[in-house]
């Protein structure tokens, strides 16, 4: 396949697996309704990509706040506003709705170095009078074209920190 179509070429590998973890691993893939294995792992990779990408802080993010608040609470949905406007950069967009007389869900989504945008989220969970408040990350870039370790240190380690395919070990 060419490379022009986005996609490149399926390859087969195998993993050995038995007993009680594999029970369990089909009763994933039933419960999430996989078409089959290979489509889980497929997606468990993705995740584990992911979580690795967002944990850089440097790397393109997207972020999903949501937040429960009693709009009563001293001035609340002015606060979350200003903190929003002061980030107008990494603010996406903002969705309000009226959960009862008093209490309001808000979910907003943000855009930036994953550092930044779990940096605007804690402070807009922070802020008082927010009942409960969550961030889901995730990278902005698909997580195959995503490096998985981008970090300022030195020590010894065997990854690689540039675009180079890695062979697989032999065990």
């Amino acid at each position: 396949m060419s490379k022009d179509s986005g996609k490149e070429p399926l390859v087969r590998f195998s993993v050995a697996v038995g007993g009680e973890l594999l029970e369990r691993f089909d009763d994933y893939c039933h419960l999430h309704r996989y078409a089959n294995r290979s489509e889980a792992v497929r997606g468990l990779m993705r995740s584990a990509l992911i979580a690795e990408t967002v944990a850089s802080d440097n790397q393109p993010a997207m972020g999903v706040v949501t937040l429960i608040y009693d709009h009563h609470a001293g001035q609340i949905g002015e606060r979350l506003t200003e903190l929003q406007h002061d980030h107008l950069e990494k603010v996406v967009t903002t969705t309000h709705v009226h959960l009862d007389h008093s209490r309001c869900l808000e979910v907003i989504l943000l855009r930036g170095r994953a550092r930044e945008v779990r940096l605007l989220a804690d402070s807009l969970i922070g802020t008082k009078g927010v009942e409960m408040g969550k961030l889901v990350l995730a990278g902005a870039n698909p997580p195959e074209a995503s490096p998985i370790h981008e970090h300022d240190h030195d020590h010894p380690h065997p990854h690689s920190h540039g675009s180079a395919k890695h062979k697989p070990r032999k065990q």
